[in-house]
C-alpha cells in the first residue's frame, strides 16, 4: 500500500469546528494522515515562524499546541508535511468585503479588477499568517491551502449596534452575488500569485449580503454572544470540496 500524503491543519480557535467534523466523521481527508496544530485567544498570537518551523514562544503556548496537536508535536516543520491548511488564522476578509461592497454600491464611484487587484494584494500582505505562509514556502513548503472560517452569523447577535459590521457599513446587506464574485475572484488570484490555495465561503452559506447562514451558527451562539464560530458542518462544507 502506498504511504499517505501528510496533511497538517493550523489554525486559530477555528480549528475546532473541523476538529470536531474530523473527528464526528463529517470529513474524512481521504488518502491523508492529517494532524492539527495550533492555539486559541492570546496564545495563537504567540506562534511564530522560524529556523523552518511554526513554534510557539511561550510555556502557555507551547502547552495550547501540544493539547491541540495531541501527538507531541512542539513545532510544525514545513519538512514534516505535503500539505498544510491555514484555517481561520485570522484573516479578517468581512473588513475586506465590507470596504469594496460598499464602494461598488456607490452609484457615482467604480471600482476596477486591476483596483481590486491591487487592494487584495495589499490586504493579504498585511495578514500575519500570509507572511508566515511565504516564508514557509521560501523553506520548501510543497502546498499551503488558506481556508476562510466565514463571515459573522445573521441573526445571532445585533450587528448594527456600535462598533459591529452594519453600524460602519450598512449598505452590505445590498450585496449581490455579482459582487461577491468580483471579490472572491480578487482574492484567489492574490493568493495564486502568491503560490497559496484558498478556499472561500460558498453561495450557499451566505445571506444579507454578506453574513452566514445562522444554520451554520456554533451551539449555543446566542446564549454566548458568538458571531464568528461556525459548527463542524460549516468546515465539512468548506473543506470537503477540496480534500473529498
Amino acid at each position: 500500500m502506498p504511504s499517505q500524503s501528510k496533511l497538517a491543519i493550523f489554525g486559530d480557535s477555528n480549528l475546532g469546528a473541523v476538529r470536531r467534523a474530523f473527528d464526528g466523521g463529517l470529513l474524512s481527508f481521504p488518502g491523508y494522515d492529517v494532524e492539527f496544530w495550533g492555539a486559541a485567544g492570546s496564545e495563537y498570537r504567540n506562534i511564530h515562524y522560524g529556523k523552518g518551523a511554526l513554534r510557539p514562544i511561550t510555556p502557555e503556548a507551547e502547552k495550547a499546541v501540544l493539547f491541540v496537536n495531541g501527538k507531541g508535536r512542539k513545532r510544525l516543520r514545513t519538512e514534516d508535511f505535503n500539505v498544510f491548511v491555514f484555517y481561520g488564522v485570522r484573516l479578517r476578509l468581512a473588513e475586506f468585503f465590507a470596504a469594496y461592497i460598499d464602494l461598488m454600491l456607490d452609484h457615482e464611484r467604480s471600482v476596477s479588477e486591476a483596483a481590486l487587484a491591487s487592494a487584495a494584494k495589499q490586504f493579504l500582505q498585511e495578514r500575519r499568517a500570509v507572511r508566515m505562509a511565504q516564508l514557509m514556502k521560501a523553506d520548501g513548503a510543497e502546498e499551503i491551502v488558506f481556508v476562510f472560517a466565514g463571515f459573522p452569523c445573521w441573526g445571532v447577535i445585533d450587528h448594527s449596534e456600535e462598533g459591529r459590521l452594519l453600524a460602519d457599513h450598512p449598505r452590505v446587506l445590498e450585496a449581490q452575488p455579482s459582487h461577491r464574485a468580483r471579490l472572491w475572484a480578487a482574492l484567489e488570484r492574490a493568493f495564486e500569485d502568491l503560490g497559496l490555495g484558498f478556499i472561500g465561503q460558498p453561495e450557499e452559506a451566505v445571506v444579507q449580503g454578506m453574513f452566514s447562514d445562522p444554520v451554520y451558527a456554533v451551539e449555543g451562539a446566542a446564549e454566548k454572544e458568538d458571531a464568528n464560530h461556525k459548527s463542524p458542518s460549516f468546515a465539512a462544507l468548506l473543506l470537503k470540496k477540496r480534500f473529498e
